[in-house]
């Protein structure tokens, strides 16, 4: 039986998925991996992104809080979910999103990738001895890197790695060379690691001080295991210099320096969150200004969530970063060309009249999943979503704000946002979460029609559901579209997005984002 609560309108100062969490209780938040991500319910407290002009320092007079700045007027909040309505008040406060999930992206391996089965030195094959990297730095945000590995160290047995920030430790302070201003895990210097490499790892800041909790000097005192050995494949790929195979596997850049960071996950998963690589790329830029030196920053991760337009906190800021000093982007596009995670219309050529459904399929098992639709405010859409029975449905309503239906055994919150400086589309945010075990599984139909009294001036239509990392592979769209399919942030303005690439047909991997 279909049933509908308005919960309340949305602050503009917040991206939707964070108004509609807020609006939630812990129990119903923390069923959804989305509407959670930076949520910890133990101290009822919020890691949140952060745009803001002036001095936060003004406001933390009046209202208890803590941030880690960022470059570019960006920073990571900190804050009790009881003090973000009066933080939001304050004019210094610009927008605030929600550090969404982002995931890592899966390796397709050589074949693949459609390359054929040779040695690839893709980065030095003009004249067969320039462009090494020698100079350079690349840093990998990644799962983490071996960095016993001989691949990546010099011939003396030394390190390449001149960090490594393992965000996944317990934060130490005060104990390290390298500072460490973000609060977060431990971060090893080109000396520490070396300390380590030879076994003297000994550490003159290891003391009485140091949290027992942490254990031996020996276990807690190293970057921890690449347990999915993603980032270590991915540094390989860009830096190893083929010390275990004699030189014969190479990656592009065999004689570049590295930067490590391993991104933290989630408590209960095995994804991390925008805030962590935010904090990532923030310090390798640092770092690496900081010894005037040139960088390339490789990001593997990516997310679905959002417009894929650059217009989110995380796309805006990888565009600033950009700007300072040498540094270069480069983000992997993902592998949703075939997950049937996106679809998309053109209405145009229909103007006046418009009737289309849109099916997607939740498959058994699902707990919780979310849809997006994007559009252009110019446009007015009637939108009806049915359930897999067909017998029962709601109308999406015109008015922005937050919404709750129940139908078909399944709660769906919606979110409808108005123009924002910083969201200029608008987005209908559907999250579906089960009233009993699992979301009601079946084909579901969002019927779209054009209102007779309306206009359409734009007429297209983006349907995102989320990457095939965070969800049962059996769900999807059944006419899917993998046009747009990059992920969350290959499509930042200023960033170098490195598709999948079929070397016999010429074209891109179908696989590829």
């Amino acid at each position: 039986m279909l049933s509908i609560t308005e919960i309340k309108p949305i602050n503009q100062k917040l991206n939707p998925a964070l108004a509609l969490s807020l609006s939630l209780d812990d129990t119903k938040r923390m069923e959804s991996p989305w509407l959670r991500s930076g949520f910890s319910p133990d101290i009822n407290t919020w890691k949140l992104i952060l745009f803001y002009n002036g001095s936060l320092e003004e406001i933390q007079k009046e209202i208890p809080f803590s941030f880690i700045p960022l470059l570019g007027n960006f920073a990571i909040l900190f804050i009790q979910e009881k003090y973000l309505p009066a933080f939001l008040a304050y004019p210094q406060v610009l927008y605030v999103e929600l550090s969404r999930p982002i995931y890592e992206n899966a390796l397709t391996g050589i074949a693949s990738s459609c390359l054929p089965d040779y040695n690839i030195i893709t980065g030095r094959n003009v004249n067969e001895t320039t462009l090494t990297g020698k100079g350079t730095v690349i840093a990998i945000l990644d799962s983490g890197v071996d960095y016993t590995h001989p691949d990546f160290r010099n011939t003396d047995g030394s390190t390449r790695i001149l960090a490594y920030w393992d965000q996944s430790l317990p934060f130490i302070h005060n104990h390290f060379s390298i500072n460490n201003p973000y609060n977060l895990g431990i971060i090893f210097s080109e000396e520490d690691l070396n300390q380590l490499l030879t076994g003297a790892n000994n550490f003159s800041f290891f003391d009485s001080s140091t949290p027992t909790a942490l254990g031996s000097a020996s276990e807690s005192l190293s970057p921890s295991e690449d347990s999915s050995g993603h980032g270590t494949h991915i540094a390989g790929i860009c830096a190893g210099n083929g010390r275990v195979s004699n030189g014969k596997n190479q990656g592009v850049a065999p004689e570049s320096s590295l930067i490590v960071v391993k991104l933290k996950n989630d408590a209960s998963s095995v994804y991390s969150d925008y805030a962590n690589l935010m904090m990532a790329v923030d310090f390798a830029v640092r770092f690496t200004n900081s010894l005037f030196l040139p960088l390339s920053i490789n990001i593997s991760y990516g997310s679905n969530d959002g417009s894929h337009t650059g217009s989110s906190l995380l796309e805006l800021f990888m565009e600033q970063v950009s700007l300072y000093g040498k540094n270069v982007i480069c983000a992997a596009t993902g592998n949703e060309g075939l997950t049937r995670r996106h679809a998309s219309l053109n209405t145009i050529s229909n103007q006046n009249t418009y009737d289309k459904s849109i099916d997607f399929t939740i498959a058994p098992g699902e707990r919780s999943l979310y849809l997006e639709i994007w559009q252009t405010f110019a446009d007015d859409f009637f939108y009806e979503l049915f359930s897999p029975s067909g017998l029962e449905s709601f109308v999406l309503p015109a008015v922005p704000g937050i919404y709750a239906y129940m139908i078909a055994d399944t709660t769906i919150y919606l979110t409808i946002n108005n123009p924002t400086p910083y969201q200029p589309f608008r987005q209908y945010f559907l999250s579906f979460s089960s009233n009993t075990t699992f979301i009601t599984s079946g084909t579901w139909a969002l019927h779209i029609e054009s209102t007779p009294t309306g206009k359409i001036v734009d007429g297209r239509l983006q349907f995102w559901l989320p990457s095939k990392e965070a969800t049962n592979s059996a769900t999807g769209f059944l006419v899917p579209s993998s046009d747009m399919t990059f992920t969350i942030p290959s499509t930042a303005s200023s960033v170098i997005s490195v598709s999948g690439y079929d070397s016999s047909l010429d074209v891109f991997a179908p696989f590829s984002g």
